[in-house]
């Protein structure tokens, strides 16, 4: 895993954690030690998408931990779109980004941990909401 500056900020792009992220916000995140990472919270994890020979970060939220002979796997998923197919795997001495913050109305908030099933968050719900939160919260 790369060395990452300790505090970092980046935008959502896609729709997985919706409510609690929505595309175009500003999220912030702090550099921790993999084996500090606790369920419920939200991560930064590194993706190597061999086709297009880069990585891709994904950011989801930890569902579950497992240390193990100085291994810890990590299963993540999306609030909207569900656990993940593929679990991550470290070092116990690697480091993550958490995500601390989202940036609104000119500061920085926390995240909520609203978590909806994607039955009840259909395409046009899901784009009435966050025209309402851009409205409301930008």
């Amino acid at each position: 895993m790369k060395n990452l500056p300790h505090e970092s900020r980046g935008w959502v792009k896609g729709l997985s954690m919706w409510p609690n992220l929505i595309p175009g916000d500003v999220l912030k995140a702090e550099d921790i030690p993999v084996a500090e990472l606790k369920p419920g919270m939200i991560a930064v994890f590194v993706k190597a998408d061999e086709e297009q020979e880069m990585e891709l970060l994904v950011v989801h939220r930890v569902l579950d931990v497992h240390s193990a002979d100085k291994k810890v796997t990590v299963r993540s998923g999306g609030d909207r779109s569900g656990p993940d197919e593929a679990v991550w795997h470290f070092q116990s001495s690697d480091r993550i980004k958490k995500v601390t913050a989202v940036l609104r109305r000119g500061s920085y908030r926390n995240i909520g941990s609203m978590l909806i099933p994607r039955i009840f968050s259909p395409s046009l719900v899901v784009r009435v909401h966050c025209g309402i939160v851009r409205r409301l919260f930008w």
